[in-house]
């Protein structure tokens, strides 16, 4: 099956990596809404489970637990095999995955495909990192990571709206069995863009004369001796603690502390969200402006992630905030402003890594995020659980965002590639 989009692959190539971007964007968006719509329906199923605090904690965590273990065997795969079909291969187990919690009746049900649900999505963070390190160039990588990384944010947000509507209407079973089988139709597109995408790079590789394996793959005890990539695990590893205590508590404190319907509860979290993807977008691209005119590219991202960490710093208040509405604008702030350090924190993976490491460093990265996410709701869950108050946590989650500040500017030092016979 020809497509005339596709008649001239050499002339539009530029066009097709962003309709591919374009795609992993959206598959971005439907693995956050997979995995964010059991912290929607925590609330409601509390009695039908008897969840206290700590069981949502573990519920909520048991996702990170499959997503940590997998991030950097799925790096690995992804630098070793096939983008394409790596992707579609997990991206349709994950869909039924995601559908089957619709039919979960019993705690472990949920614990346990929670788990299943965090290997299969996996593999998106290192292959959507690894094919914009590929195919964008540096002064390019901030816009494609924003747009990359969007979905990520996007996802709760649209994820948020769409979960309190179809509960209000359908209740919590069809939520999950819809978001996990319409998405499916993903994969034709995929395959059929990805199969161009294979084809231009055959031409190119024949029109070289150049081995498409002549890169050795590199050794994972060599990455982990480098600086910058303790730079890149411990500074994402705070990002993600904070980002994943938001993912799965938020709806919780609304619904419960601020006293919001589970319907305003859906607006203002996925507001929260939205506001969050916006501005990764914004600021990747104006990063990207400004190193085109000549800046630094270790100043301007370094400035960036510190600026959107100081905006994590502002959740620091808002448990002594009295007025809900005040309290949750705050919030807004708070999350949207983390929007600065997102894009930004990937397009140094991108620049650092080894050329045929890049799948593997980007899972390094997520494992940082992954395993500080895992630990978050947990701990998030023992904190209310032991005070009865949110004030603990989110005094924990300011003094992250600190550390996180730390390993960026500390452990980074230039932002360049690795060079591996230091």
């Amino acid at each position: 099956m020809k497509i005339a989009f596709f008649k001239r692959p050499f002339e539009n190539i530029h066009r097709l990596r962003w309709w591919i971007l374009g795609l992993l964007v959206i598959a971005m968006i439907t693995s956050y809404i997979d995995r964010g719509n059991i912290s929607m329906v925590a609330p409601l199923i509390s009695d039908l489970l008897n969840l206290d605090p700590q069981k949502k904690g573990y519920i909520f965590s048991a996702f990170l637990l499959g997503y940590a273990i997998m991030q950097i065997p799925a790096g690995l795969l992804v630098d070793r095999f096939d983008i394409k079909w790596t992707y579609a291969i997990a991206y349709f187990i994950w869909g039924i995955t995601a559908s089957a919690f619709g039919f979960a009746s019993v705690y472990w049900h949920f614990i346990v495909l929670r788990i299943l649900l965090g290997i299969w999505e996996s593999v998106s963070g290192p292959a959507g990192n690894a094919y914009v390190a590929k195919y964008f160039r540096e002064d390019e990588r901030g816009f494609a990571s924003g747009l990359l990384v969007s979905g990520s944010k996007i996802g709760p947000a649209v994820g948020a709206i769409i979960a309190g509507c179809l509960i209000h209407h359908y209740g919590w079973q069809m939520l999950f069995i819809l978001c996990g089988l319409v998405p499916l139709v993903w994969l034709i597109p995929w395959l059929l863009f990805y199969s161009e995408q294979d084809k231009i790079d055959r031409q190119k590789i024949n029109a070289s004369n150049k081995s498409p394996n002549n890169l050795k793959n590199i050794p994972l005890n060599l990455l982990i001796k480098k600086r910058k990539i303790w730079g890149i695990f411990l500074g994402y590893f705070f990002y993600g603690y904070v980002w994943f205590l938001y993912i799965s508590w938020l709806p919780s404190y609304l619904y419960e502390v601020l006293g919001f319907s589970i319907k305003e509860t859906g607006w203002w979290a996925g507001f929260a969200y939205g506001t969050l993807s916006i501005i990764v977008v914004i600021s990747g691209w104006f990063a990207d402006i400004l190193i085109r005119r000549g800046y630094s590219p270790t100043k301007i991202r370094k400035t960036f992630i510190i600026a959107g960490f100081l905006f994590g710093t502002l959740i620091l208040p808002v448990p002594f905030i009295q007025n809900p509405v005040s309290a949750v604008i705050l919030v807004v702030i708070t999350i949207g402003g983390m929007g600065l350090a997102t894009a930004n924190t990937w397009a140094i993976t991108q620049s650092v890594a080894p050329e045929n490491a890049i799948g593997t460093v980007a899972g390094i990265q997520n494992f940082g995020a992954t395993f500080g996410g895992f630990l978050a709701p947990i701990i998030s869950g023992f904190l209310i659980k032991s005070t009865g108050s949110y004030i603990s946590v989110f005094v924990l989650a300011g003094i992250a965002m600190f550390f996180g500040i730390f390993c960026y500017v500390v452990f980074i030092g230039k932002v360049e590639q690795i060079k591996l016979n230091e």
